[in-house]
């Protein structure tokens, strides 16, 4: 399961890198490349032998950017903000990290439980 989790996290990375770029639109997705790039060392560290505690931490940073796409897809699609391809762009991108980001914590959760021993 941890191996799942990894090559999500990866695949994770690589959206919201350049989803970072919505930071101008909406300051909330600045997070993305953050979040995403982290959980995807605590996965390296998590399948490479490391502590559950690396994957509980993966989790909660998964969590974290469940939350924070949400409100940036909520600044995003509002009435008030300028409408521009590169707002369509990021909203598109929020569309695809939103899912993504529910299917990596679910994951990582599984991955942290079959490691405790709890399933």
């Amino acid at each position: 399961m941890e191996w799942l989790a990894l090559g999500l996290w990866v695949f994770m990375a690589l959206v919201a890198i350049p989803l970072g770029h919505g930071a101008f639109s909406a300051p909330s997705l600045g997070l993305q490349p953050v979040l995403g790039i982290a959980g995807l060392v605590l996965a390296v560290l998590f399948a490479a032998g490391g502590a559950v505690g690396l994957a509980w931490a993966a989790l909660a940073l998964a969590v974290l950017g469940v939350v924070t796409v949400a409100a940036g897809a909520v600044q995003l699609v509002r009435d008030e903000a300028p409408s521009s391809r590169t707002v369509e762009h990021e909203a598109t991108l929020a569309g695809v990290a939103l899912p993504l980001y529910a299917t990596v914590a679910a994951v990582t959760l599984l991955a942290a439980l079959s490691a405790t021993g709890s399933i």
